[in-house]
């Protein structure tokens, strides 16, 4: 068996580490448990990313690729359908917040996500794959009936929004809660004339 490569293993770090930010949340992106997730030797975590910081930029990077992709390939595989608003809005929350939408979503994927947004340098990282993100929402809208609505940024902010507010109600299940929300928002706007 041959030793990874020093690119190999960074790589592997990569990986582990957005899966770990992923299903985990920020707090589980430390040198030690990423080179346990990577199957790599502990000390080669501080040699191939000198601080948390650059390791957790890193992390970010790859899960919203892992994001972008996983939306994408949510949305291209629903078949075109006639939908309701509330089977459409969470449609958009599976697409939003992919590869994963457990309970934990506010705490595991949305406020991680905040806390990045909060940061000049990956704000940068997350703009980048936003376009591809909002285009996937727009391909399940139409998928669902609701294309031409229009404000998909919007329908995004939505999103979020109706995910903190589920939660800071108690709401007991925070997806269909804020599913009713987004449905809302998707009826007026199928209703506001175009043009």
């Amino acid at each position: 068996m041959t030793t990874p490569t020093t690119q190999q293993r960074r790589e592997l770090m990569v990986a582990a580490a957005a899966t770990l930010l992923i299903a985990e949340g920020p707090r589980a992106i430390t040198h030690r448990r990423v080179a346990d997730a990577a199957g790599i030797p502990a000390g080669s975590a501080n040699y191939l990313f000198a601080t948390r910081r650059e390791l957790y930029a890193a992390a970010v990077t790859s899960a919203e690729n892992v994001r972008v992709t996983a939306a994408t390939r949510v949305a291209e595989a629903l078949p075109r359908s006639e939908r309701d608003a509330v089977a459409t809005a969470s449609l958009l929350l599976e697409t939003w917040y992919a590869p994963q939408t457990d309970p934990n979503l506010v705490r595991v994927r949305l406020e991680p996500m905040l806390e990045a947004g909060a940061d000049p340098e990956l704000r940068e990282i997350m703009a980048v794959s936003r376009p591809r993100l909002l285009a996937a929402l727009e391909t399940v809208l139409d998928r669902c009936g609701f294309g031409g609505v229009g404000e998909t940024e919007m329908i995004a902010q939505m999103l979020d929004a109706s995910l903190l507010y589920a939660v800071g109600a108690g709401e007991a299940d925070p997806r269909l809660a804020a599913a009713r929300q987004v449905a809302r928002l998707l009826d007026l706007l199928k209703r506001v004339p175009r043009g």
